[in-house]
């Protein structure tokens, strides 16, 4: 006998205009199909019965093979925990950062890195680097390595990337691993010279920040003495893309900006650069008591909410109308690094960090690349998912497989402590819903939904507050049921 997942949502579209159907999703799998209610509830009754009609049974075993439904008698935790714990202890390849200076030439008003001390790397620190990717090949059988250059802004050191670069192609040769680069910038120093140059040493993708148009974007990305670096950064995308395979737009958003996003999406278009891109939609997230980021705290969006999920989807949707892509990370915290083996970021002066937003805060390092292993007590500890997955079993959640007990950052800035969870569930809910509505707009459209459109999803928006996580669409006929446009 069957049962319903725990991992699928089942939400009726009633509130779409569409009380016939329902769209249903699986947060594991992410399968994703709409069925009409009067034929999910004669599945719901077949799934308990052994004398099913034909097509009530053809539609149960394409249900259960997405896994939509389960036997009765699984036990799902027992299940996604030995699944999630041999994928993110035994993996292929690893995507380590490397922030090979903490030292930037723009003062960004929210960075996490406000405030900590300029540093870069050294020529020991490199040669640690390169020590801890060659130990990861040779004692954990890793074969792909694909590091990422990180800053601080890394174009200030092209000379620590070189060397960097060129010491990794050496080792993987040596190995027979396989690896390419990615890089995170601000672009003002990128040069056609330079884009060519890490292009030959395996840049394959470059991100560069514009937070919208103009006027927007140079009040929150300045120079240490307010310059506005718009116009360099939209120049150094046009560099990027005649010499480097993947370039992303990256757009950190937050209540200052959210409304103004559409028309930096019309500039992209407007430059020509619409199908040569792909953006990343960042929210803004909250900062530690202690921080010296000078944002206001009112801005960033929290993020179990269905305020943030109403903008990731409006601004994809946004995206979406401008024939611009959107890159397939966005909208997508957990599970990360944090949990995931030699998921690292090493800093500067050679410390490692399991999260990208620890940087610089040595209490939270779990081992340095001068020493042969991790601090074990640390790194286990933070390695630990389990402990911030135990409320959620309890509970039953759907919401898990893209949650994994959420953000450990988010939990140590309200709380002081990594390990406890950080529960989104009502932005994960929302989210995870109208992301499908969108992708599968055409088709739900033409069944009567009524559309989900930008205005309606700024409507959440709430003005500043000054203080001073392949889906396939399956029609009913393909799980074995008349679909409504038959008849």
């Amino acid at each position: 006998m069957w049962k319903l997942s725990q991992f699928t949502v089942v939400r009726n579209l009633g509130d779409r205009d569409l009380p016939s159907h329902n769209l249903i999703f699986n947060t594991e799998t992410s399968k994703c199909m709409t069925v009409r209610d009067a034929d999910w509830r004669r599945i719901m009754a077949g799934m308990v019965s052994s004398d099913s009609a034909g097509d009530v049974r053809a539609a149960i075993d394409r249900l259960a093979k997405d896994r939509i439904i389960v036997p009765t008698e699984e036990d799902q935790a027992a299940r996604f925990q030995a699944t999630f714990d041999r994928q993110r202890r035994n993996p292929g390849r690893i995507l380590p950062l490397l922030a090979v200076t903490s030292g930037c030439n723009i003062a960004c008003t929210y960075c996490y890195e406000s405030g900590v001390r300029g540093k870069t790397m050294t020529p020991d620190v490199v040669d640690g680097c390169l020590r801890w990717m060659e130990r990861r090949i040779t004692r954990d059988g890793i074969r792909e390595i694909y590091p990422g250059l990180f800053g601080g802004e890394p174009l200030m050191v092209p000379k620590i990337l070189f060397a960097i670069m060129d010491g990794f192609a050496r080792l993987t040769e040596r190995h027979g691993a396989r690896g390419e680069f990615y890089c995170s910038s601000n672009g003002l120093l990128l040069t056609d010279d330079l884009a060519r140059e890490l292009a030959a040493r395996k840049l394959t993708q470059i991100q560069i920040s514009l937070d919208g148009p103009a006027e927007i974007h140079d009040k929150r990305r300045v120079g240490h003495r307010g310059q506005p670096s718009f116009d360099e950064s939209l120049s150094a995308i046009k560099i990027a893309v005649r010499h480097i395979r993947n370039v992303t737009v990256k757009v950190n958003f937050d209540r200052q900006n959210r409304e103004f996003i559409a028309d930096l999406f019309d500039t992209l278009h407007h430059e020509g650069l619409a199908d040569r891109v792909n953006v990343k939609l960042e929210a803004i997230a909250y900062q530690f008591p202690d921080s010296k980021v000078a944002h206001d705290k009112g801005l960033p969006i929290p993020p179990e909410s269905v305020e943030l999920a109403d903008a990731y989807v409006q601004l994809m949707l946004q995206a979406r109308e401008r024939d611009i892509a959107v890159s397939s990370d966005t909208a997508h915290t957990t599970p990360c690094m944090f949990s995931s083996e030699h998921g690292v970021l090493i800093g500067p002066e050679g410390e490692i960090y399991k999260c990208i937003s620890f940087v610089g805060r040595k209490d939270y390092a779990v081992g340095t690349v001068f020493e042969e292993e991790y601090d074990t007590a640390a790194y286990d500890e933070q390695m630990n998912a389990a402990k911030r997955l135990t409320d959620c079993y309890e509970e039953e959640c759907a919401y898990i497989p893209v949650c994994a007990g959420g953000c450990a950052y988010e939990s140590a800035v309200r709380t002081g402590r990594h390990d406890l969870r950080f529960c989104t569930k009502q932005y994960l809910a929302e989210f995870h819903f109208k992301r499908h509505l969108v992708r599968f707009r055409t088709e739900l459209e033409a069944l009567g939904m009524r559309p989900l459109t930008s205005e309606e999803l700024a409507a959440s928006a709430s003005p500043p507050k000054p203080t001073r996580g392949s889906t396939t669409f399956i029609s009913l006929g393909q799980v074995g049921l008349r679909s409504a446009r038959s008849r």
